[in-house]
């Protein structure tokens, strides 16, 4: 059973079923709080804080909907049908939570601005010190590292990439005023966003003596360009001149420069980031992540013996995890019933009491067949809320009730079952006492799969094993139910979701195609769009099929799947349905307008989906005003959750559609820099007024994007670019060869059937020659290279009607070559040294540090955490510990619950008792040691000043 089925179908409060553990306090000179830690307010406390917030915010310091709401909404019946209940919910509240617990804010008293202007990130419902939300519009870039390091990267990237659009585009103006002279067409009919393009508007009828019409279905795409009479066909033929070498060079410099500026990018965007790490001190600096530890190798300090001698001070933290992942994910589940049925019965009623329980549930049900219901309640009864009920949505308290109980029995049947280890987390109190360890341990994967312990050192061996051994990811995105799948069932699951992936780009294309034959590609184009914002809902839903270790691997995958998707929807997709006569051509369904209408749609549309945020807002204006406690209120409004992936993949789509177009459409790059500046301010109001707040992923997308998708685009602009010149002029006509010409064919012909309409009526012949027909578009797939490259003899041979001129052979051989070069390097670059990587992985241990050494031991970080399990819920305010944390500095757990300073009441460990349980909820935990013998749950322990249980102070 998976957790996250059960999690995210149970609750319609759900956001985000199961995320690692949430922000983390950054790491900073003062201390908010005497521990620097995250607080979170339990019960009466969160309820008097929201009311100070509720009562006290001003308006300036509110949001525009907070604001609109309170002074127009409130008071309505129809917008808060409980406005009048004494004791209810109050909107107010619910607002004052979205602002102050949903939202970033950062600290806004006198110290808290650094020399640079970047303002600390508070830690959510922060009270002890002002707070106050970052502007969507004036926030620094250097600020925006605090929401991680991977969003700093991001916003740096839409921002220097829009500038390098400008230049590329300022590149291309020769050929952008060559296309807009009448020296190459006229242009003043067609669309003004699409002047300046290969538009060819200069097109004569030809008599074409070896053409065929067989097949051709009158009204079709393919057919437009042909007519027919008794016994002769014509065919349109392209009058525009063909690209010479200086049109082909100007594009070919703007190629070069994007390679050199993206390779100065990449060098940029690496000193960011060593940066961005140097200057924030984490757990992943100070630990290890044993990947193969011995099944029964339950005890810490067995762990903290062995990697003690890697290090001149101590281990401070040990996490032994187990694979008890069907254990812990019915145990979150069952909180989540919980917390669903506490809404129907009074506070005080112990939920062990079944018959009590059942009992108010009944009589719940029945006062509520007697409450009056709106048309809207109604309408929604019959037809929406039926239809999510088989998902798990809105189900009835009866049916929460049996599930509660029944899950409460196979919960212990599975607390009697044994667990072995799967993973161990140490943390080193010093910096070097990771790098010594990696280093000491480093093991090819031949000697860790086999397990050759006469390869390595007596001294690097635990327990007969060799371990395997790497820097693990960071706290808040390890993904601990994840950690026991294996990496065969990993890969399988992740193709059986990228072939779905496929299927819905089979479908989605064929819907677009629909729409852009019987309504043109104007409204495609929006379709299209409006598919790049709908279709990464469904592949998030198909990656809870996945398992991932963490956080990040995650974001790769959603990363890859949705840019595949996208730029085949909106790019490739384009190329593809269009007919190879339709390239330069002037109607509504062809490429050039076709791809100025995506760019148009992805300029405003796009962003206005994200703006317009449907779903949050129908959460906040409608199932929130309707909830029966604030509580359930408050969960509304918790934000709409955002991908760092997803939004990655929109920056890389423009990208290509961009550069894959660039030669039929160079103005292209300016719209591509203005979609990237509406992108950069669009997301920037987004993540200050938006999106709830999500783990702080650091560079790893970053560099994925860099290292293949910027890569893959700008090789694919070279090569299609290739074969975009040798091609022209798009019209599969030819002169025959020389002498085998038929002459005397200029002329007027009378009933000549047009096969774009199916009308008759006359036609001029100016050509006194005729042509014949030639391939210009064929995929030469016998010569070459599966032909490529795009050079004159891959392309057109001695015996095939030729198509060129000398200046098209001159330039389709500079730049053909060059993409050769050009796919060379990057096979090298990426594939060569990921494959150098794994073979030399295979037989000897790799590691190299990166950075330097901060010298900062662990203990001295503020609001620093350790690897604990445990699950942040979107209908849970407060996170779910998974471990026995009594013998962990409660410094490290990464936040803390002033009126639950155990933290018991957040530890699923104690919701049902079982043999070997240490210790009652909420007893004193004394001197218990832990169970090393047969334990249930993972083991965390740590070595601490504060614990007192050290003896390096």
């Amino acid at each position: 059973m998976n957790v996250e089925e059960e999690t995210c179908g149970n609750d319609e409060n759900q956001i985000d079923p199961i995320t690692p553990s949430p922000l983390r306090r950054r790491a900073t000179s003062m201390k908010v709080s005497s521990s620097g830690r995250e607080f979170y307010c339990h019960g009466q406390a969160i309820d008097q804080i929201i009311d100070e917030y509720a009562n006290a915010d001003k308006d300036s310091s509110k949001t525009w909907t907070r604001m609109f709401v309170e002074r127009f909404l409130i008071d309505k019946s129809w917008y808060f049908p409980g406005k009048d209940k004494t004791n209810g919910p109050q909107l107010s509240k619910a607002y004052a939570y979205y602002e102050h617990f949903a939202l970033a804010r950062y600290l806004s008293h006198d110290v808290s601005a650094t020399a640079d202007h970047k303002f600390i990130r508070a830690a959510p419902g922060e009270s002890s010190v002002p707070t106050e939300l970052y502007s969507p519009f004036f926030t620094r870039e250097s600020t925006l590292g605090e929401f991680g390091i991977g969003v700093g990267l991001y916003f740096t990237m839409l921002r220097l990439l829009s500038i390098v659009l400008v230049l590329a585009g300022l590149i291309n103006i020769p050929n952008i005023l060559y296309y807009s002279s009448t020296e190459y067409s006229d242009q003043d009919a067609i669309d003004v966003f699409a002047k300046g393009s290969a538009i060819c508007t200069l097109e004569e009828w030809t008599v074409c003596t070896d053409c065929s019409t067989e097949g051709l279905v009158i009204g079709s795409e393919q057919a437009k360009r042909y007519a027919e009479s008794s016994d002769t066909i014509f065919a349109l033929r392209n009058l525009c001149p063909r690209p010479e070498l200086t049109q082909a060079m100007v594009h070919f410099s703007s190629l070069i420069t994007l390679l050199v500026i993206f390779w100065l990018l990449g060098l940029y965007e690496k000193q960011r980031e060593v940066i961005f790490d140097e200057g924030k001190q984490t757990a992943q600096d100070y630990s290890v992540l044993v990947k193969n530890p011995p099944p029964g190798a339950y005890d810490p300090e067995k762990w903290r013996v062995f990697f003690s001698q890697f290090t001149e001070k101590q281990v401070t933290s040990v996490s032994v995890l187990l694979n008890n992942h069907k254990l812990v994910r019915k145990l979150i589940y069952r909180r989540v019933l919980r917390k669903k049925l506490e809404e129907y019965i009074p506070r005080d009623l112990d939920l062990d009491e079944e018959d009590l329980v059942r009992e108010q549930v009944s009589m719940f049900l029945k006062d509520q067949e007697g409450e009056k219901r709106g048309f809207f309640s109604l309408l929604c009864a019959c037809t929406f809320i039926p239809i999510l009920r088989c998902f798990g949505y809105f189900l009835p308290p009866d049916v929460l009730v049996d599930r509660f109980y029944h899950l409460k029995e196979e919960i212990k049947d599975l607390l009697k079952e044994k667990y072995d280890v799967v993973k161990v987390f140490v943390t080193f109190e010093t910096e070097g006492g990771q790098r010594n360890a990696l280093d000491a341990l480093k093991a090819s994967k031949v000697v860790t799969m086999f397990n050759l312990t006469d390869q390595m050192p007596p001294s690097t061996i635990f327990e007969g094993r060799v371990l395997h051994v790497d820097e693990p990811p960071e706290p808040d995105t390890v993904r601990y139910l994840d950690l026991h799948v294996g990496i065969i069932t990993r890969y399988v699951k992740y193709f059986t979701t990228l072939l779905l992936t496929i299927g819905i780009v089979i479908g989605c294309g064929f819907l677009v195609q629909l729409t852009r034959r019987d309504l043109g590609s104007e409204y495609s184009a929006y379709l299209t769009t409006a598919f790049n914002s709908i279709i990464p809902l469904i592949v998030k839903l198909l990656l809870q099929l996945e398992n991932h270790p963490d956080e990040s691997k995650l974001q790769q995958s959603l990363y890859l799947k949705v840019t595949f998707f996208r730029w085949v929807n909106t790019a490739l997709l384009t190329m593809w349905l269009t007919p190879f006569t339709s390239t330069i051509s002037a109607g509504k369904r062809d490429i050039i307008l076709t791809i100025k209408n995506i760019l148009v749609a992805e300029l405003w549309f796009s962003p206005s989906l994200r703006l317009l945020d449907l779903f949050g807002n129908l959460k906040k204006h409608y199932f929130g005003p309707r909830a029966v406690t604030q509580n359930s209120m408050n969960l509304w409004f918790q934000g709409t959750p955002y991908n760092l992936g997803e939004r990655y993949t929109d920056l890389t789509k423009i990208l290509f559609v961009v550069f894959v177009y660039s030669v039929w459409f160079p103005s292209g790059f300016f719209f591509g820099a203005a979609i990237l500046l509406v992108q950069y301010y669009t997301d920037k109001y987004c993540l200050t007024r938006i999106w709830s707040q999500a783990p702080l992923l650091g560079p790893n997308l970053a560099k994925f994007s860099r290292r293949y998708f910027f890569t893959t685009a700008l090789l694919l602009f070279g090569i299609i670019a290739s074969y975009a010149f040798a091609q022209f002029p798009y019209d599969q006509v030819c002169d025959p060869p020389a002498g085998t010409e038929d002459h005397g064919l200029s002329g007027t012909y009378e009933n000549v059937r047009f096969l774009s309409n199916g009308t008759s009526a006359n036609i001029y012949v100016k050509q006194d020659t005729n042509v014949i027909y030639c391939d210009q578009g064929e995929w030469k797939l016998g010569r070459g290279f599966l032909g490529f490259p795009a050079v004159p003899s891959v392309l057109q041979s001695d015996d095939e009607p030729a198509w060129m001129t000398s200046g098209q052979e001159q330039l389709s051989k500079i730049y053909g070559w060059s993409t050769v070069v050009l796919l060379s390097v990057f096979v090298v670059t990426i594939f060569g040294r990921s494959l150098y990587k794994t073979v030399v992985g295979c037989f000897r241990g790799v590691y190299e540090p990166e950075g330097r050494d901060a010298q900062i031991d662990f203990q001295n970080v503020a609001g620093i955490s350790v690897y604990i399990p445990q699950f942040k819920l979107g209908a849970l305010q407060f996170p779910i510990l998974a471990c026995d944390v009594d013998h962990v500095n409660n410094e490290w757990i990464g936040w803390n619950d002033e009126a639950d300073p155990s933290f018991d009441n957040h530890n699923v460990i104690f919701d049902i008792p079982y043999e070997g349980l240490s210790r009652n909820k909420h007893e004193s935990p004394g001197n218990i040691e832990l169970d090393y013998t047969s334990p249930i749950f993972s083991l965390v322990k740590s070595w601490s000043r504060v614990q007192d249980n050290i003896d390096v102070q």
